[in-house]
């Protein structure tokens, strides 16, 4: 980044002393002439530092600022050291990247279910308030922790990716022409025609059998079909370098995995459907595009009007009503090119769309502590772990979607399509595994999925879920085998 040339201060120094042939006479100054002089000595100092002009990223921190750091004569403000500021929002940052509070809830629930599973299931479940008028299908709505979490948050989480979604499709995005979505829409197929087709065979040759009992679970048959978008991500930088196009590819990848997602909770996993209902979404639809014409720039107004009704609509049609945002998120004014799948320069944009997702960014990855939390205590006893519904989740997510991305992609170079520069298709068996992990969406999609199955044989395919995450380690194992060069700048 290119930085602006210092420019000199204003000096108090004094024009030079005339010639004169005569030599001067040198006065000692007195004491009060001396401490006048060294007083106005002191403010000349702060004015030395001036309001450099903005960069590329960021703004100048305001003149009064600096010269108030460099009067005090200390490298910051003694009553607030922003470098303790740093330092906590480095870590927090971190810790976001990283996924933490995700990987935190997960493993508070998993050892606090298994330590107490009577007092998690009652934190979890307990019913907070019953709400009469919100009830479908004719029993009242159980307002608990999980329905706060699972429908009302989790609609910022699938807000967030379809807002990646969105400007996917705008002129520079990786859906913006046929060419460039093609082959990374056929592996995505692929990801998810060979986790179902695997799931299905390895369901017919070993039976889910609990107890002693045989039980079905063909409805939990798209949940190997998920991909974690944030886990992948950070594999993906481990094994192929942050800069690697490979890793462009899997971003794409997932968030149309995503899409395909919420199409099948909406169409598979929705009951007692009231298609009358749909018309308030189309409401909220044509609310947000009415805003979007009127030069509405906040996102509030879509968030708290368009949202609330397009949620309303899906909890009343039988639609799962974590979706609300999806058909909203879509109408909020954007820029007019997409710099690429979570590109760091879009934290300098602000148009609608990236406000939004600045704003409510850090709340949803923070907040999925809560869903890890909600989701994730499966109760180990009663040897769930080698249970045939915990492997053929595990393997069918970890297989399926490593030969189905594999051999889509072989399919797609058939009809003349090709990988981006830098990649090679051998390295898709890589890619394919990182889209393996699972783990949120595919938690989530297992708790829709469930809903009338035994707590058993949910929590069974909860820990296939959650294994999926083991898809990470075994990536870098195959990328250093097959010795991928990694690109980081």
């Amino acid at each position: 980044m290119a930085t602006n040339p210092k420019k000199k201060t204003k000096g108090a120094a004094s024009k030079p002393a005339a010639l004169s042939k005569t030599k001067p006479t040198v006065k000692k100054p007195t004491d009060t002439q001396a401490a006048v002089k060294a007083a106005k000595a002191k403010p000349a100092a702060a004015k030395t530092v001036k309001k450099s002009a903005p960069q590329k990223g960021g703004a100048a921190a305001p003149a009064k600022t600096q010269a108030k750091t460099v009067a005090h004569g200390h490298g910051h403000d003694e009553k607030h050291p922003p470098g303790k500021k740093r330092g906590l929002k480095a870590t927090f940052n971190t810790l976001r990247q990283f996924s933490a509070f995700l990987l935190g809830g997960t493993v508070l629930a998993l050892v606090w279910s298994n330590a107490n599973h009577e007092a998690y299931h009652h934190f979890v479940h307990t019913t907070l308030e019953t709400i009469p008028f919100l009830g479908h299908g004719g029993a009242p709505l159980e307002l608990n922790f999980h329905f706060l979490v699972n429908d009302v948050f989790m609609a910022l989480f699938f807000g967030m990716a379809m807002k990646e979604v969105s400007e996917s499709f705008l002129p520079g995005g990786a859906l913006s022409s046929v060419r460039k979505a093609a082959l990374p829409a056929i592996a995505t197929l692929g990801g998810v025609i060979g986790p179902v087709v695997l799931f299905f065979v390895l369901k017919a040759v070993w039976p889910a059998v609990v107890n002693g009992v045989e039980v079905d679970i063909t409805r939990a048959w798209a949940v190997p079909t998920a991909t974690d978008i944030a886990y992948s991500w950070l594999f993906a930088s481990v094994v192929f370098g942050a800069k690697h196009p490979a890793v462009t590819f899997l971003l794409v990848l997932a968030v149309l995995d995503d899409l395909i997602g919420m199409a099948i909770i909406a169409v598979f996993y929705s009951s007692d459907i009231q298609p009358v209902w749909l018309l308030l979404v189309a409401l909220a639809m044509l609310i947000a595009e009415t805003m979007r014409r009127k030069r509405v720039r906040s996102f509030w107004p879509y968030m708290l009007i368009a949202g609330p009704i397009a949620w309303f609509g899906l909890h009343f049609t039988g639609v799962h009503a974590a979706l609300a945002l999806v058909p909203v998120v879509p109408f909020m004014p954007h820029a007019a090119r997409d710099l690429g799948m979570f590109a760091e320069m879009e934290a300098g944009r602000h148009d609608t769309m990236n406000e939004f997702e600045h704003y409510f960014k850090p709340l949803v990855d923070v907040g999925l502590f809560a869903f890890g939390l909600a989701n994730a205590g499966v109760h180990l006893a009663g040897g769930a772990l080698g249970a045939s519904p915990t492997w053929i989740i595990f393997i069918a997510l970890l297989a399926g979607k490593t030969l189905g991305i594999y051999l889509f992609s072989q399919l797609g170079s058939l009809f003349g399509l090709s990988l981006p520069a830098h990649m090679k298709m051998s390295q898709q068996l890589v890619v394919g595994c990182l889209a393996g992990i699972g783990f949120t969406v595919a938690l989530f999609v297992t708790d829709v999925s469930t809903k009338g199955m035994p707590t058993e044989v949910a929590d069974m395919l909860k820990l296939g879920a959650l294994m999926s995450f083991l898809a990470g380690p075994i990536a870098i194992h195959l990328g250093r085998v097959m010795k991928v060069q990694k690109i980081h700048e």
